[in-house]
């Protein structure tokens, strides 16, 4: 599929490959549609799965400097091999509350941060295709 990050496969395998904490790993299948794998009050993951295809991440997090957040995010970050920018989008959402966007490797990381400090953030192919 075009625009897409992976099969879920991949995706899962290249996260769960990176991902450390046992409650934040994703299970071997999931279903096609919007699908949300954990809702911890510190964490929402989210994904829109077509034909078994990922074709966006969502992670909204009560608590951006927390640590959980983090290893979230970098399951994805460096299970796509995208570690580069996206560092300073981080930065400049939680510091100004307001939206940052960063491309990295074709995938778009959209950041929005709330007053209240919830930062959002989306993962979507712009250009490009998934490496599996």
């Amino acid at each position: 599929m075009q625009g897409d990050l992976g099969s879920y496969d991949y995706v899962q395998r290249v996260y769960n490959q990176n991902m450390r904490l046992a409650a934040y790993k994703l299970p071997p299948t999931a279903q096609d549609g919007t699908v949300t794998f954990f809702d911890d009050g510190l964490i929402t993951l989210t994904m829109t799965i077509a034909q078994g295809r990922v074709t966006k991440i969502t992670i909204i997090t009560t608590n951006p400097r927390s640590s959980a957040y983090m290893q979230v995010f970098e399951g994805f970050e460096f299970g796509f091999n995208a570690v580069s920018t996206w560092i300073q989008n981080y930065e400049e959402t939680t510091a100004a509350h307001g939206p940052s966007q960063g491309v990295v490797k074709g995938i778009l990381a959209d950041y929005n941060t709330t007053a209240d400090n919830v930062l959002t953030v989306s993962l979507t192919r712009v250009s490009g295709k998934a490496e599996e």
